[in-house]
């Protein structure tokens, strides 16, 4: 009998961290809709400010696709470039918002830098 709930309770547990991943990784590959979305929440942005920000959205992931392939397998001219998209992006989308919205904007970005998901660092060396 204990061995049945055992078999349960791991089958349980690996469809639970099979979730967990699959929603992280989503998390990564938002499309430029969903990113949309996301920040029309966070700042409530009108319908006139996310019809301009998914362009926006959307110019950004074909300069990363293609810097991506341009660096090829060079980590550093990758980083580089995407910290140039990510600083064109960011500057592109503030042009869109109100005061109010670029300092929680800002807000934004402090926090997203803090968990890691900001500007690529390169790790420090002594």
């Amino acid at each position: 009998m204990k061995l049945p709930v055992a078999l349960l309770s791991i089958a349980l547990l690996l469809l639970a961290c099979s979730l967990s991943l699959s929603h992280a990784q989503q998390g990564m590959r938002m499309t430029p809709e969903q990113r949309a979305a996301r920040l029309k929440d966070s700042l409530a942005l009108s319908e006139d400010q996310v019809a301009k920000l998914l362009p926006i959205y959307q110019e950004s992931d074909k300069k990363r696709e293609a810097a991506f392939a341009a660096a090829g397998d060079d980590r550093d001219a990758r980083m580089a470039a995407m910290r140039s998209v990510m600083d064109s992006t960011d500057s592109k989308i503030e042009s869109l918002l109100t005061d109010s919205q670029k300092a929680k904007y800002g807000d934004m970005k402090k926090q997203r830098m803090q968990r890691g998901q900001g500007y690529p660092r390169r790790p420090q060396t002594n």
